[in-house]
């Protein structure tokens, strides 16, 4: 019989031993994100490195849905010292630990087995490569926009180079992230003028003579950069800058990012009936259950979608004129509310985000081929059917 939190006997609460191969976690976490920053997550949310020692070795990672006593008790079992899941195990505030509790027992165990938790979630939901891509895909999806775009997530960065150190430094700054968009990349824009400075007497001047008046000819070099990468785009440019005190601008912008942000919408190539999306959506997630705000002969083009917890973006949804809008937890009221407009289904938040366990797996799986990694055999919808 497997154990449990609930009847798992003391004694197994031992400390496992681990040797020093592997891959640092740290650099993990710096691939993570690269690909789904921890910055893009909701202000609600708990994503990122929750439990561990980010300057440890890890050897092997156990990607699951939620975090369970009986996944912790899986990751013991294969010898998993790294569990990646997508809904955080700790999600807001706890102010006492319990070894007999559900949640206590998760952290004892983790912790006497030297077990890390780190959770990709609303960061997750918040790109088109994410929870949602695998939908719009096999739904066959095309034109595919952010629902709901992330706000004010770019920054736009001013900087004085000489001329002849201008190129060098556009590049560097283009490689570190800045001036890219969802289709282009490397933009910016540069102007020319005269610099002006006088160098102090402990200074070390590029040019020019200390206590002397000088003038430089200047490139000015403008564009935007992802506000998460701050202080890595600042130091390229102070590396890739001749100057041993670079003049350059950080400014805020409201600006609307163009690739992320929650939820999705595009178009089908050919319209389909109700229920034949509805069977499709069957077919695709594997529930046998949806809920739906009522059948009106709709022929459905424009869809829009929400892995989870979508009911916030209806508005988003018929906003944007789609016809139907496909999501998990909708209430009551939200099928009551709904007009003639936009088509509400809902598949069940598990059965709309299963999907983000396969992408997690794939991207380590991609970028450490030598790290080894597993989908938990204990991932399983916690909500039943009768």
């Amino acid at each position: 019989m497997q154990t449990t939190w609930q009847n798992v006997p003391e004694e197994s609460l031992g400390e496992a031993s681990r040797s020093d191969s592997g891959i640092p976690l740290r650099t993990l976490l710096a691939c993570i994100e690269q690909w789904v920053p921890f910055s893009w997550q909701e202000s609600y949310d708990n994503a990122g490195l929750i439990l561990g020692d980010p300057d440890r070795n890890v050897t092997e990672a156990l990607v699951c849905f939620d975090v369970t006593p009986e996944v912790v008790d899986e990751a013991v079992r294969i010898g998993a010292d790294l569990i990646v899941s997508h809904h955080p195990a700790i999600f807001k505030g706890i102010k006492r630990i319990n070894p007999a509790s559900r949640l206590g027992y998760m952290i004892k165990q983790s912790l006497c087995h030297d077990i890390a938790w780190c959770a990709l979630h609303t960061n997750l939901d918040n790109t088109l490569n994410g929870v949602n891509s695998y939908l719009c895909e096999q739904l066959g999806l095309k034109d595919v926009q952010p629902l709901a775009p992330l706000q004010d997530i770019y920054g736009k960065l001013q900087v004085y180079v000489p001329e002849a150190y201008a190129e060098k430094l556009r590049q560097a700054l283009a490689e570190a992230g800045c001036g890219a968009g969802a289709r282009y990349d490397a933009c910016s824009y540069s102007s020319r003028g005269e610099g002006r400075f006088r160098a102090g007497s402990q200074a070390h001047p590029f040019s020019g003579q200390i206590g002397e008046l000088h003038c430089e000819a200047e490139c000015k070099i403008e564009c935007l950069y992802p506000l998460h990468k701050t202080r890595q785009v600042l130091d390229v440019l102070r590396t890739n800058h001749p100057y041993e005190e670079p003049a350059f601008d950080l400014l805020p912008l409201r600006n609307e990012a163009t690739g992320q942000g929650a939820g999705a919408i595009g178009n089908l190539q050919e319209s389909l009936q109700e229920t034949e999306l509805l069977d499709k959506l069957k077919e695709l997630t594997g529930t046998h259950c949806i809920r739906h705000s009522g059948f009106r002969g709709r022929k459905i083009r424009r869809i829009a979608l929400c892995g989870g917890s979508g009911g916030s973006f209806i508005g988003n949804a018929c906003a944007r004129q789609a016809d139907a809008y496909i999501t998990g937890d909708l209430k009551y009221h939200d099928f009551a509310d709904a007009g003639s407009g936009t088509w509400l289904v809902d598949i069940g938040h598990f059965e709309s985000e299963k999907f983000a366990m396969e992408l997690i797996f794939r991207f380590i799986r991609k970028n450490f081929p030598n790290f080894a990694v597993s989908i938990s055999e204990q991932a399983r919808n916690p909500v039943s059917f009768y």
